[in-house]
């Protein structure tokens, strides 16, 4: 047999021996594992971005109730729910889903990731936004379920996040964006707050030049009525009051208390009843002090009016009174606040106070 020499290997196309030393290719970061070596300066940092975010959006829909208020019923209820609607898909599904920031995140250099490091995504961010209803909504818990689930948890997630498997990462963690795409997000953002804050100042200052809304209040018989300002209610009647409204928080109050001219004792001219009612004041007050008694016409009615201040139980209260006549009754327009605050409520209570009017009765 021939011997045939065995054929010779290229050695430089056989594939190199993996040396002791070399590096194995890096792991991708866990997003997980990075968000458990936050301490507590996460959960200020989505705190304060959440604080950038309802600012804007309150500025945002303060904006859109000036607009509705300058539709009618009909077009304003639409309004306001293409408004609410556009403000929350808009803002948080679409614009987190899609670039893992909000305005508030990005301005705190953090943002919403999938495990994988991305932005979480629109069918994530809806689970987000929805249990964001409960753990951070402002009128309901102000975000104190979020804040002990970010403070609880290992992660440092919130209720949203468990649900939708995302993380709240500083960006300096992540690897890092072009500043092209930085850039973008930047002029988009200011562009997004600066309209908000805009619309903002024209709802404030659409609703400073709009004047109160006014409405009737009646007795239960509805013989009398008063013309107030929206922001008083119907009250409670204290005894022999046939009309009684007051803004508890403002501490004004305005009662009507009728007297039938026969039912009196005896007769009373204007000036005679008036004088009745200051000296039975001024008993139940502690240092008394009245005003001068001042001669108007409220319902084409004469009228008699004065003010005395003093002190009830400890506190210092104010009073206006109005006395009116009729051919059949006097009634009294008894208006009480804090002797503090008359100043300032004088002008109102004095311009209610000249509404009233007795239904079905002319004026002489």
């Amino acid at each position: 047999m021939e011997n045939h020499p065995l054929p010779q290997t290229d050695s430089s196309l056989a594939p190199p021996l993996p040396q002791a030393d070399s590096p194995l290719p890096a792991e991708p970061k866990r997003m997980g594992d990075i968000t458990q070596t936050y301490g507590a300066s996460i959960f200020f940092q989505r705190w304060a971005a959440h604080v950038i975010d309802y600012i804007l959006l309150f500025s945002f829909l303060f904006g859109m109730f000036a607009f509705i208020g300058r539709a009618d019923k009909a077009s304003s209820t639409l309004f306001f729910l293409l408004a609410l609607t556009f403000g929350i898909l808009g803002y948080y599904i679409l614009l987190e889903g899609l670039t893992g920031y909000t305005i508030g995140k990005f301005a705190l250099r953090i943002k919403a990731v999938n495990e994988h490091g991305r932005p979480p995504g629109i069918g994530k961010s809806i689970l987000r936004s929805l249990l964001r209803i409960v753990e951070t909504n402002p009128l309901l818990l102000g975000g104190l379920p979020a804040g002990i689930s970010v403070l609880a948890t290992k992660k440092k997630q919130r209720l949203g996040d468990l649900a939708a498997n995302t993380f709240v990462v500083k960006v300096k963690d992540l690897e890092g964006e072009s500043k092209k795409s930085v850039t973008l997000y930047a002029v988009i953002f200011a562009a997004l707050a600066l309209f908000s804050i805009l619309i903002g100042i024209f709802g404030i200052s659409y609703f400073a030049k709009t004047p109160p809304k006014k409405e009737t209040f009646y007795s239960a018989d509805q013989t009398l009525q008063i013309y107030a300002y929206s922001d008083w209610k119907a009250s409670s009647l204290p005894p022999d009051a046939s009309l009684a409204i007051s803004n508890p928080i403002a501490d004004k109050h305005l009662f009507v208390f009728p007297d039938a001219k026969n039912e009196l004792e005896s007769p009373f001219t204007l000036q005679q009843y008036t004088d009745a009612v200051m000296t039975n004041l001024y008993d139940k007050l502690s240092e008394p002090s009245a005003g001068s008694l001042v001669r108007l016409t409220v319902d084409g009615h004469l009228s008699a009016q004065f003010t005395m201040q003093g002190t009830v139980e400890g506190e210092n209260v104010a009073y206006l009174v109005t006395v009116v006549e009729t051919p059949t009754h006097f009634y009294q327009i008894m208006c009480v606040t804090q002797a503090r605050k008359f100043d300032d409520l004088e002008a109102e209570l004095k311009e209610i106070s000249s509404s009233f009017h007795v239904v079905g009765e002319d004026g002489l």
